[in-house]
């Protein structure tokens, strides 16, 4: 054998096996290798891998996270950075209600204090904090690579977002526009302001007529009370905070009306109109839709609910798929209709209007698309609370959200209700009881909800919210060492 055979034999054997005839090379079809075309480049273009049209809470969110992946992120935004939650929402609202909370305390003990001036000094204080919070967020997105851009976002493609006279090929879109207040729909609607409105106000009304039994409505109330105004609060229900349970409702109803502010339930408000210097409001009342009943004041504000901004994004044109109510449904993974396209907060179909929610939201789809996949937030047992005086939280299942669960069989559910007036209170001279209530499993003993009313009520159910994700029960809170003495203790023993 010489050296060539020796070398080459077994490759000869192997290739005998896969050797095909001419006639069978010849009989198949003949593919032209036709090289990749790049995209072509238009004037004022570029790409990205992530634009976020929206640069809210949830917006930065996801912006940063996928930009911290790698990502080349464009964040367009045409109002301030930081949303609804930032600039006309949940901070400048607190610290609202943090003012009024003062302002009331003080007016009991200095004479020469007012609702206007203590509005003036509140207004600095919030207007500060927003400007504060508007150069962090910037600052922060700077530092993550995220590049903004100011101006109004139109989907032209699924791929292609164009902003003013710059078009932008991406690889994934994020709708996280948020939403704004509905407007009053009956004539006269335009006199009303909206909760937006009240953050530019220079000085408050001396009345004021609130429509809505929302927890913006109740806020917006219960804050406008304490800094002066005389509140009529106009509900279409027959008890406020619909979404709450019944028995917190209730009790903030009576705090509310002991505070000064007159609740008028089972209200349609018809019309609006000036008059003599004054708004005045035309509504019908339950059970008597045949007398239109009437109050004036010198300020309407309606907080009658919030529509998603989707106005002049060119979503029609897509195909994306909207809901009744407005907002883009998705699917599980935050995926809208069109592949490319995703909507996370406010302006989606289905969603709670909660601002940590679409936090969690924006960082779970960026990682998601960029990243490695993380786990996703527990979305059932998300706390929630209405910063009125005295402030609501609450977690989980109310009774009647416990009883429907249990097959509508009130058997299977245990409440306990306690109210107490808390040091605070008595410290104050003031009546004003606090209402803690919680829903049980009858069985197992384990806790389905917590709903407190209670200036400290919001900072306790956070972490109370904790407890029921790891299956508490009536036993746990018996047996564990209450701080003595705080209002928290109340849940225990």
């Amino acid at each position: 054998m010489t050296k060539r055979q020796a070398s080459t034999g077994t490759t000869t054997n192997t290739s005998a096996k896969v050797r095909r005839r001419a006639s069978e090379v010849s009989a198949e079809p003949v593919v032209e290798r036709v090289p990749r075309r790049k995209r072509a480049t238009r004037p004022n273009s570029r790409e990205a891998d992530f634009v976020v049209i929206g640069a809210g809470s949830g917006g930065v969110a996801a912006a940063r996270r996928a930009a911290s992946h790698g990502a080349r992120v464009l964040l367009v935004e045409r109002d301030a950075i930081g949303g609804t939650c930032v600039n006309r929402g949940c901070v400048p609202k607190k610290m609202l209600s943090y003012g009024a909370g003062w302002a009331s305390i003080l007016s009991t003990c200095l004479s020469h204090t007012g609702g206007k001036e203590d509005w003036r000094d509140a207004s600095v204080r919030v207007n500060a904090e927003v400007a504060r919070l508007n150069a962090s967020y910037k600052q922060r997105l700077n530092e993550a690579g995220v590049e903004i851009l100011h101006g109004e976002a139109r989907l032209a493609a699924p791929d292609e977002v164009v902003v003013g006279n710059e078009i932008i090929r991406t690889r994934k879109t994020l709708i996280a526009t948020g939403a704004h207040p509905v407007a009053l729909p009956v004539p006269g609607g335009e006199l009303a302001s909206s909760s937006d409105d009240v953050f530019t106000w220079q000085t408050v009304p001396g009345s004021i007529v609130v429509i809505g039994g929302g927890y913006i409505a109740v806020e917006m109330a219960s804050i406008l009370s304490r800094y002066g105004v005389k509140v009529d609060l106009l509900v279409r229900e027959d008890r406020l905070l619909p979404k709450f349970d019944h028995d917190i409702a209730a009790a903030l109803a009576d705090a509310l009306t002991a505070k000064g502010v007159r609740i008028h339930f089972g209200t349609e408000v018809t019309m609006l109109a000036r008059s003599n210097g004054a708004t005045e409001v035309c509504y019908l009342q339950a059970g008597d839709t045949s007398r239109t009943q009437t109050v004036r004041a010198q300020a309407v504000l309606a907080a009658i609910g919030r529509r998603p901004n989707l106005d002049g994004l060119g979503l029609d044109t897509l195909g994306v798929k909207l809901g009744e109510k407005g907002g883009i449904q998705v699917d599980r993974q935050f995926r809208s209709s069109v592949r490319p396209i995703y909507a996370i907060g406010d302006c989606m179909a289905q969603n709670l209007h909660l601002t940590p929610v679409a936090i969690a939201q924006g960082r779970w789809l960026a990682d998601r698309l960029f990243g490695k996949r993380g786990d996703i937030a527990d979305f059932d047992f998300v706390p929630s609370a209405v910063f009125s005086e005295p402030a609501i939280g609450a977690v989980g299942l109310t009774e009647a959200q416990a009883i429907e669960a249990a097959g509508g069989k009130a058997e299977r559910v245990r409440t306990e209700i306690k109210r107490f007036v808390s040091l605070e209170n008595r410290f104050g001279g003031v009546a004003q009881a606090s209402v803690f209530k919680l829903v049980f499993n009858a069985r197992s003993g384990r806790v389905l909800g917590a709903h407190l009313m209670d200036n400290a009520a919001p900072e306790i159910i956070q972490t109370f919210a904790v407890a029921l994700r790891l299956g508490v029960k009536d036993a746990h809170l018996k047996t564990t060492m209450a701080l003595h003495p705080t209002v928290a203790e109340e849940l225990f023993g």
